[in-house]
């Protein structure tokens, strides 16, 4: 991908180069806020800043369903990161009250992840355009994000993968130790963004969330008002919870009746 400053072919040197130029460039009064996540795209934006000699104060948004490893690591390895507590509760005590998120209502992205630095901040973030073709086109190396009325700048936006990892390497930068597991994505386990065969993986791996993630479906299916329209479509809550994993379309009203919406899709 063609940015402005870099070359069409640029090498890693050149990336390394541009990310710091530009963090360089829009270091606000005040400092950055740096946007932590403990995976492989955060350990190289807060690497590359340390290299720029901006100031950041970075910032770790629990959400209370991350692997532990992953805390664990960022505890260990990063103890400057400010960790900061969900602003709303932890996750299933919000998804009670929110519904459970699918892969295009994510109301969780929003609450756990992005809410928390002040209007008018300029953040650091490590998201990059190869992760989705979504990403590629609606972010750019800065970002203005009118809704939460900050500017998010992305040092690592034009990196592929290998260069992230030969980066790492090069730099002798520890990381979590799951990706030396297989695991080639660390955040929230049971993501409704990932792929089926993925989050079930991921909740083979830590059972605890996985019965956490049921008795959250069970109550909901057991609390709240039927007139959601939720029953017409399931046979009970393992149907619903197993329809959630599985990433079918949703399926009709099994008595041949309207198709009501729920609050919960």
């Amino acid at each position: 991908m063609k940015q402005s400053g870099l070359p069409w072919m640029p090498t890693l040197d050149d990336l390394v180069e541009h990310s710091i130029a530009l963090l360089r460039e829009h270091e606000p009064v005040g400092g950055y806020y740096g946007c932590f996540s403990g995976g492989k795209d955060s350990i190289v934006i807060k690497e590359l800043a340390r290299m720029a000699g901006v100031d950041v104060t970075w910032h770790y948004n629990i959400t209370t369903i991350d692997p532990p490893e992953l805390f664990r690591f960022i505890k260990r390895e990063h103890p400057d990161v400010v960790r900061v507590p969900p602003r709303h509760g932890a996750f299933f005590r919000q998804m009670e009250r929110r519904g459970f998120p699918t892969r295009r209502g994510a109301w969780c992205c929003e609450k756990l992840k992005e809410e928390g630095a002040p209007r008018g901040s300029t953040l650091i973030l490590g998201v990059r355009a190869d992760e989705s073709t979504a990403r590629a086109a609606r972010w750019s190396e800065v970002h203005h994000d009118e809704r939460f009325g900050t500017t998010k700048i992305l040092p690592a936006f034009t990196w592929a993968a290998d260069e992230i990892w030969t980066f790492i390497r090069g730099q002798d930068l520890v990381y979590c130790g799951l990706y030396d597991e297989g695991w080639h994505r660390l955040g929230c386990v049971g993501c409704p963004k990932a792929r089926p065969r993925h989050r079930r993986r991921e909740l083979a791996r830590w059972p605890a969330y996985e019965r956490r993630w049921m008795l959250a479906f069970e109550r909901l299916w057991t609390t709240r008002p039927a007139t959601w329209g939720i029953r017409q479509r399931f046979s009970g809550w393992e149907d619903l919870w197993n329809w959630w994993l599985s990433d079918r379309p949703l399926p009709p009203p099994r008595d041949g009746g309207p198709h009501g919406q729920s609050v919960l899709f």
